[in-house]
């Protein structure tokens, strides 16, 4: 049986150069995720967001610049 998938250029591209990479072709790809989803090894979906809980906690202004200072080097080391 054959089966025509619509691939945007770009990703089947990309996934061929690293299907290459990793010693398979294309169509080894396509077979293995449409396998593994069919058997529920891939889940395609939304997530749930993590929930996180929040505290205010009361510093003084001393820690409070420590932290500052902290964040402003933090910020500074990604550019």
């Amino acid at each position: 049986m054959t089966t025509s998938l619509y691939i945007d250029q770009a990703t089947k591209q990309k996934a061929a150069q690293k299907a290459k990479k990793d010693q398979l072709s294309f169509s080894a790809v396509v077979r293995i995720l449409l396998s593994d989803y069919a058997d529920g090894k891939i889940v395609i979906g939304a997530r749930p967001a993590v929930h996180y809980e929040v505290s205010n906690i009361p510093v003084d202004s001393e820690t409070q610049a420590k932290m500052d200072a902290v964040i402003t080097k933090w910020r500074n080391k990604k550019k």
